[in-house]
């Protein structure tokens, strides 16, 4: 599955900042390798939240979230319900 490169989900709250916009330009491979492994999770698992996969992985949620909100954007996952206090992530049965 390929992962294609997106605009910045956070634009408008840089409000144009060239130092923002380059600080993205630079991270978006990394978030792109990212994207594909919370996808891959969240398929292995069937279904996973934010707080799930950062306890799993070690790290804080604030690292992870964006990802899954990029794959919301690209439609790849969707979210139905709440588990723990936090929104469960599904894939869409196309992928």
């Amino acid at each position: 599955m390929k992962f294609e490169l997106l605009d910045d989900i956070c634009r408008k709250r840089h409000g144009g900042n060239e130092n923002s916009e380059a600080a993205n330009e630079k991270a978006e491979p990394n978030k792109a390798s990212q994207r594909a492994k919370v996808f891959a999770a969240i398929k292995t698992e069937g279904s996973l939240t934010c707080r799930e996969l950062a306890e799993r992985w070690g790290v804080g949620m604030n690292q992870i979230s964006g990802r899954f909100s990029e794959l919301k954007k690209q439609g790849k996952i969707y979210q139905s319900g709440r588990r723990n206090g936090c929104g469960v992530w599904f894939i869409y049965p196309f992928d």
